[in-house]
Formats: C-alpha cells, structure tokens, sequence
C-alpha cells in the first residue's frame, strides 16, 4: 500500500512538472536586444519570441535557427532605444526582455496588461553569465538546465584559457585594439570588452583612455592615438572595416598591419565579442589567435562545430563554420 502511495505520489509531481514546463512554454518573450534574443534561443525558447530586433532578423544563422524569425514583429525603433508600449500589449508579450540602460515609456500601463519587464545588467563577462541564469530561472525548468550545461562549458574554456596562460609576464602579453562599429570607436575599462581582452591574455591599448568618464568607457579615437600605440593586433566587428584599415596609408605603419594580424571578430548566431552566449567562444577564439603556440592543440573548427550542435542543434556545413569563423562581411 505504502509503495503504491509512493507510486501515485511520484505519478503526480511529474505530472505538476510537465504541466510547468508546458505552462512556460506557452510564454510570449519580446526583446529589442540582439543578443538576448541569441540567448533566449539557446535556452529552448526562440519559438516564443513575438517581438525581436532588426539586427537579429538579418543575422544568417539566426534565421537559419528560427525561420519563423522572417515573420516576428520589430519591437524597437530608432536603432533599438525607443520601445512602443501599445505594441508590446498587442503582441500580448509576457515576458519584455531589455537591457538596464534602456528606457521603457508607461511601465505602468504595460504592468497592468500583465507584462514583466526584464531590465538585466550589462557590459561585463560576470553580467552576461549571470543574464543567461537569471534568464533561464524566469522561463523554466528546461531552460535552467540548458544554462547550467552552458555554465559548465563557459567555465571549462576559462580553466583552459588561464591555465594555458599561466605565467605569462605581462610584459609578453600581446598589445591589442578592438574597434567596434567603425575602425576608431573602441572601448576601454571596465567593460565587456575589456574582460574577455584581460582572460585572453591581450593588452587593450586603450584600457585607460576612457578613465575619467565612469559613464562613457567607449568612444571615437584619434587615429594618432592608435598609431601611436602601435598595436600588435587588430580585431575588427566588420570585414569592410579590416580591409579599411589594411589599405590605408594612415594605418600602414602600425605593426598589425604590417604583418597582416588585423582579424574580423567571429560572428554566428551575433558577434562573439557582445553580449550573445557564444561569448564562450570568444576568449577561447582570441587566446589561440595571441598565443597560437600555447594554444596548438585547439581545433576552433572542431569547438565552433560542436558548440552550436550542443546548444543551437545547428549542424553547420564545412562553409558555414569558415564563415562563422572568418565573416565575409
């Protein structure tokens, strides 16, 4: 009797389970942040997004991930800074998903048709790991188990990254700018940026170019400045920015170009460098690129290959992954 009340019992919790995990599946997400979009897909949820961002319909593998992604509403206008309350309403969203910064008019009047905001931190290595736990707590059991599969593989590629780089003076550390939407607009400390730069073993010359401004860590450059520096490698967002930068007189005598180290960021399901989940792959990306020796048995191919098989249950063709790792434009 005893075991057949244990049965029933167990019977019931799974049932309260299931019914949880269909209740959540049933959410409806919106979110005018490109990269949270990225993340909400990987947790088993791009199907519920209703309302996406320009940026992320664009994106090839994105659309290759979710299809229905063609049909999905823009949430934002202005370049993702203004959102539409009405909009949000009809859509009937849940769950409105937006970055700290941004501001959401009549909050009120989207709380009394039932939708959360979700303002989440950003700009840091922690934030970012922190948004996709805090992300999967809100839409389910399934989700957080996706994140925690997730969390242990972020933290395997840091143990490999320091670990590799152990002892590594900081007079050896390889000097590095990062531009970011054109070639003289880049960033500084503290930011996301910054932090993957520091755990791939780079020296950002401009780590402290933007120190007296707490609110503005990134900005336009003199081109002066960064010739000046003469960094030892370049890591661009946009190819068009590479061939830029490598054809112009006023970049040549900087040693990245000279000895033709200007690299495009790897871009998937969005750029590797921002606030996407494949932020794991990116330190891992940059350390081998700074320290081939140190990082020779690391098959980029094999890692891009597997992660979004592991995460996305994207299969990616021979082409596809070159592309995702060298971007053609």
């Amino acid at each position: 009797m005893k075991f057949s009340r244990l049965l029933s019992l167990l019977a019931l919790l799974l049932a309260v389970s299931l019914h949880a995990e269909n209740r959540h599946k049933e959410v409806r997400i919106a979110s005018p942040w490109p990269a949270q979009n990225t993340i909400i897909a990987m947790l088993g949820y791009g199907d519920n997004i209703v309302g996406t961002s320009m940026v992320a319909k664009k994106i090839p593998l994105f659309r290759q991930s979710l299809p229905r992604i063609e049909d999905v509403a823009v949430v934002s206008v202005n370049s993702g800074h203004e959102i539409n309350p009405e909009q949000i309403i009809a859509l009937g969203v849940d769950m409105l998903f937006v970055p700290q910064n941004m501001v959401v008019p009549r909050q009120d009047l989207l709380k009394q048709a039932g939708v959360q905001v979700l303002a989440f931190e950003a700009n840091s290595l922690r934030a970012l790991t922190q948004r996709v736990q805090r992300t999967a707590v809100l839409l389910g059991p399934d989700a957080q188990r996706k994140a925690l599969d997730y969390q242990r593989y972020f933290d395997r590629n840091i143990a490999l990254v320091t670990g590799r780089l152990k002892g590594l003076p900081a007079s050896q550390r390889v000097s590095l700018y990062h531009s970011m939407g054109n070639p003289l607009t880049t960033t500084g400390r503290p930011s996301l940026n910054q932090d993957w730069i520091d755990l791939a073993g780079g020296k950002n010359i401009a780590e402290n170019w933007f120190g007296g401004n707490k609110q503005n860590r990134s900005g336009e450059v003199a081109l002066e400045k960064i010739v000046t520096a003469n960094p030892a490698v370049i890591v661009v967002m946009n190819k068009r920015d590479a061939d830029a930068i490598l054809s112009s007189p006023q970049w040549a005598s900087v040693d990245a170009v000279i000895h033709h180290r200007v690299y495009v960021n790897p871009k998937g399901m969005f750029w590797w460098c921002r606030e996407t989940s494949e932020e794991a792959l990116q330190f891992l990306w940059l350390a081998k690129m700074l320290y081939p020796d140190r990082f020779a048995d690391v098959d980029m191919r094999k890692e891009t290959r597997e992660f979004y098989q592991q995460f996305f249950g994207l299969t990616l063709s021979d082409a596809q992954v070159g592309d995702v790792l060298n971007p053609p434009r």
